[in-house]
């Protein structure tokens, strides 16, 4: 027989069970804590690994960045290959453009010999692959034997826009004529450094170009691509950026 002091017991317990588990019972409140943020994806560069081939069957090696419809093309100079222009590359997708470095035949991953007076043809290559990717305009850069194959090529390839940095007007095979320079009507930007022994012929080419037209020298004698790693880089990449916003804007 239960005792009446355990009958209590129970009887207590029962009643706070009961109070529990009754619809009246006032819910916790709600945490007034905000939830934890959350990182926000970082966006990334698009860039990618490409090959292509040149009117005689080379196959070069470049590095496409970003995509657009105004693209850039960057030939490097002797005797460097395409990774002198990566850097600036990624400064032109920050401002909206599609650019295209590229090692020259012979040159880092690409096929073939070193045929300088042949690279005219791999400019060509590279303008022709940056239109199959979606490019309208086209604006070529050039260092040194670079520039100056970028120079012969201009006005063939339908280039909207020139820039030629230290460039000689003849270089191991590879020649800009005066029918080169007067057949290009685009705008054209010629840089070149005062002790630089190539600057004097920038300096004609310039002189031989149709306008409109720009000539900068610095004082120095960085060559070429050199010049960004000077006290003078950043006013060069300003200035290449200005004169492509300027005459060749990027799709917007």
């Amino acid at each position: 027989m239960m005792t009446a002091g355990r009958k209590i017991l129970l009887l207590a317990c029962a009643v706070v069970i009961g109070a529990c588990a009754s619809p009246s019972a006032t819910p916790a409140p709600a945490s007034t804590q905000p939830p934890s943020a959350t990182p926000l994806p970082v966006p990334t560069l698009a860039v990618r690994e490409v090959t292509f081939q040149t009117e005689d069957g080379v196959t070069l090696s470049g590095t496409l960045f970003s995509e657009g419809g105004v693209g850039v093309v960057l030939s490097h100079m002797f005797p460097t290959d395409q990774t002198s222009w990566h850097a600036f590359a990624r400064m032109l997708t920050a401002n909206g453009y599609m650019a295209l470095a590229y090692d020259f035949r012979g040159y880092g991953k690409s096929g073939g010999e070193k045929q300088i007076d042949q690279i005219d043809r791999d400019v060509r290559a590279a303008a022709k692959f940056l239109r199959a990717q979606g490019a309208q305009r086209i604006i070529l850069i050039g260092a040194s034997m670079g520039g100056t194959a970028s120079t012969k090529v201009a006005a063939s390839v339908g280039a909207d826009g020139l820039v030629v940095l230290s460039s000689p007007q003849s270089f191991q095979g590879l020649a800009v004529t005066e029918a080169d320079l007067k057949s290009f009507n685009g705008p054209s930007l010629w840089i070149g450094s005062r002790g630089d022994a190539a600057t004097a012929d920038t300096e004609a080419m310039h002189a031989g170009a149709n306008q409109p037209k720009t000539l900068h020298v610095y004082e120095g004698n960085a060559h070429s691509t050199y010049i960004f790693d000077t006290a003078d880089g950043p006013d060069l990449t300003q200035r290449l950026i200005d004169f492509l916003t300027r005459n060749v804007p990027p799709d917007k």
